[in-house]
């Protein structure tokens, strides 16, 4: 939207939507995660020392800046919007609105990798101790992040009506799954090289250690190999990757078009399942070896 505001409009608007409510539940499952309600004001407590604070505090800053962004195009679907738009001031400035998209751009780019450099603090754990890393969970964040908007979307299809709005959904859908495709092929290139790197101690990922070929081995082979392979390499990049092929090469002929938000949304929850089992598999496949 920093670019062009009416060209993506509809992708902005979801985006929007969906970054407020992830970033209050992540806030929420750190709270939940402190034992007691009031531990929760510990995790602002050791800024700049604790990535955990970090964290907590960028997420806490995204949430009011998020909501303030969302009344420049709120759900206009909903009956009393109209009624309390007219308080919405602020929406006059569109340099304001400006600033917001600037902070929240870079803010969401240290989000989508924060769990690589939450990781990559930890020094007794070599395995993940490479800068791929930053690289796959940017790539995988950025991916679940369009595909989150792609689900959701896909279920506009349905409602809308006239055919005009239906060849814009199916235009928004398309340019999330051409984008997806692209984060998807750095995603798949990133993981393997990571996995590998660490396993065969390659010196361009990471200097070989013992430790960390045995956590990669957990992957390539071990007891995390089934849910490597199979929830993270094919259901979470391939199937999605193959799905987005199609889409671009298929999707919006006379023929498929009306299976478009269907297959956009198996394709969306295939990459929502992999993001969450890379994680899983990497955070675990980390502490399995001493």
């Amino acid at each position: 939207s920093i670019i062009t505001w009416d060209k993506w409009r509809e992708i902005v608007r979801f985006g929007n939507y969906i970054g407020v409510i992830g970033a209050i539940l992540c806030i929420l499952f750190f709270a939940l995660d402190a034992g007691r309600p009031e531990r929760a004001m510990f995790l602002y407590s050791n800024i700049p020392t604790s990535m955990i604070s970090v964290g907590t505090t960028i997420l806490s800053t995204v949430i009011p800046l998020g909501i303030i962004y969302a009344s420049y195009h709120p759900p206009e679907a909903l009956p009393f919007v109209q009624a309390v738009k007219k308080w919405f001031f602020w929406t006059r400035s569109f340099k304001l609105r400006r600033i917001i998209e600037i902070i929240l751009f870079f803010t969401a780019c240290g989000l989508v990798g924060y769990t690589s450099f939450v990781l990559g603090v930890v020094w007794a754990k070599p395995f993940w101790h490479t800068p791929l890393l930053v690289i796959a969970f940017f790539s995988s964040g950025v991916s679940t992040g369009l595909m989150a908007i792609g689900f959701l979307s896909s279920f506009l299809y349905p409602i809308v009506k006239d055919e005009r709005s239906k060849k814009v959904v199916v235009e928004v859908l398309h340019r999330l799954d051409v984008a997806d495709a692209y984060m998807i092929v750095i995603e798949l290139i990133a993981i393997l090289s990571y996995v590998f790197g660490m396993y065969y101690g390659l010196p361009i990922v990471a200097p070989r250690n013992p430790l960390a070929s045995a956590s990669a081995a957990t992957l390539i082979y071990g007891e995390l190999s089934l849910i490597f392979w199979i929830l993270v390499i094919v259901i979470g990049i391939l199937t999605p990757l193959t799905g987005c092929i199609l889409l671009a090469w298929r999707g919006r002929t006379a023929r498929f078009i009306k299976w478009y938000p269907l297959v956009m949304a198996i394709i969306a929850l295939c990459v929502l399942i992999g993001g969450v089992f890379m994680r899983y598999s990497i955070v675990i496949a980390g502490q399995l070896t001493y």
